[in-house]
Formats: structure tokens, sequence, C-alpha cells
């Protein structure tokens, strides 16, 4: 197998693009000390030659929704991504899932450009994308390598401010994104700070600056399937049947009891009929 055959595979499970590149090495001294899967060794330790980014594209939900499209679309590539490997394995590649540091490997490689934000925009797919990762190793059979990118893409951030106008925290300004100010910084437990559920859009995450962002203006809208709808229903979230939403969008970002806080926040700051 090869670059090209992985990278078939991975469309038909639903993947827009595969890119190919060298793994970051953390050092010996890592690899000495921390034994763990997650962790790429040096060339004294696993042997894996190549980190294979598999990129999700998804469309937008219109504005306005509360449901988060990023979330039903990471958690569909992360099932896709644990497909792919079951794949792979049986085919004879040495392969793992692995969380590596996208974001930088994106950038280094010259596949993304990073914005105000603190998103990263791949054309075509604009910053509506999620990223999957996996190592895998050549031998005598597989030949894998990694590839040469050079990402061409109009530079929108310059002179434009429409995230920074946008952001519900204004956490986006002096030409830089202010983690710390922004409302998804405080969104990972499942209590948010008062000032989070006031500005808050949707379940969550804030997509906000992706709804303005100009990298993302040729992406057609699409809505929510029925089935997605229903089990975002506020009413039913906030009597706590969560389950169908849960599985949606994946149980790690949910749990203790979240979507119906927000569901019964919602409720009670917007007026909803429920």
């Amino acid at each position: 197998m090869n670059n090209r055959e992985l990278e078939n595979m991975a469309l038909e499970l639903g993947f827009a693009r595969a890119y190919f590149v060298a793994p970051p090495c953390y050092g010996a001294e890592v690899a000495e000390h921390t034994r763990d899967e997650h962790i790429i060794f040096d060339a004294s330790g696993l042997p894996y030659d190549t980190a294979c980014l598999l990129v999700w594209a998804y469309a937008p939900y219109p504005a306005g929704e509360r449901i988060p499209p990023y979330y039903v679309n990471s958690n569909l590539s992360y099932h896709a991504a644990v497909a792919l490997a079951k794949s792979l394995e049986a085919a004879g590649v040495c392969v793992r899932r692995a969380e590596l540091p996208v974001k930088s490997l994106l950038y280094d490689n010259r596949i993304a450009v990073p914005l105000k934000s603190s998103l990263a925009a791949i054309p075509p797919f604009g910053t509506r994308f999620a990223v999957q990762s996996l190592l895998i190793a050549s031998d005598e059979n597989n030949r894998f390598a990694p590839e040469s990118y050079s990402v061409e893409s109009p530079d929108y951030c310059r002179a434009c401010r429409r995230c920074e106008s946008a952001c519900p925290a204004c956490a986006i300004h002096d030409g830089e994104m202010h983690v710390t100010e922004c409302m998804r910084y405080y969104m990972d437990g499942a209590d948010y700070p008062d000032w989070v559920y006031e500005k808050q859009t949707t379940h969550i995450g804030c997509e906000v600056c992706q709804q303005v962002c100009p990298y993302n203006a040729h992406l057609p809208v699409v809505e929510p399937s029925q089935e997605i709808r229903e089990a975002f229903g506020l009413a039913r979230l906030a009597a706590g049947d969560t389950k169908a939403a849960r599985l949606i969008v994946g149980k790690n970002m949910t749990g203790r009891g979240k979507l119906q806080k927000e569901a019964l926040n919602f409720i009670s700051r917007d007026g909803g009929a429920e």
C-alpha cells in the first residue's frame, strides 16, 4: 500500500483529503521518560515514519442555529478514522491513531494558513473541517512517505475585521485571539461562568467567527437533518433526554448534564415557548 491507496480508502469513508507529513519529534529525553502510545518518539523509539492528517470537510448550518456543526462532524470523523485504522491493520499496515499537534503540522507543512481568530483555513475547505491523525510505518509491503505542500490562499485577515466585530465575547482584538477572553475557553466543563451563559449562541462552543469569515464565504449552507433537530430539541434536552444528542456530538463533550443546562439557559434567556 502507498499514500494514494490509503487516501482512496479515506475518501470512501467520507474524508475530503489526506495529507502525508513527517511526524513531529519530541526528542530522546521525552521518549525515554514518557512511554505513552500517544507520544511520538525519536528515531530510536517507535518506527512510524509518516503522519497522515485526515481532513473531514463539512458545510455550515444557517446562522442562528443552536446545533454545532463542527462537533457533529468531528464525531463523524472520529468514527471514520477508527474504521480506517481497523481496515489498514487488516491489510497489514502498521498504523496507530494518535493525538498530534495538528495545527502546527498544518502550518509547518504549508497546508493551512493561521487566522487572527486562532482558527486554521485550508483552501477549499475554509475553516470548516475536522482533522483526525494517524501514524503509519513503511515496511517491505507498504511504502508511505511525507509529501510537500504549498498552500495558495488570499490574505483576508490583514485588512478584515469581521471576526473582531462579531465576536460575542470581544476576544479578538489587536490583531489576534486572546484565548482566556474567548467563551470556548470556559466551556470544557459542565458549568460556565454567568457571562458565558449570557453570550452563548450554540451548544458546546461558539461558531460566530466562522460564520462571518471570508474564507468560508464560498461554502454552501445546509440545514441539520430532522434526526439532529429532534435530538437537539430544547424541550427534550431541558427535560434531561440528552442521549440522542450526545451520540451525535460525542459523549466526551457533553457529560455531567451539560446539554440540559445549556437548553435551560437558552429557554430562560431567549424566552422560548418551551
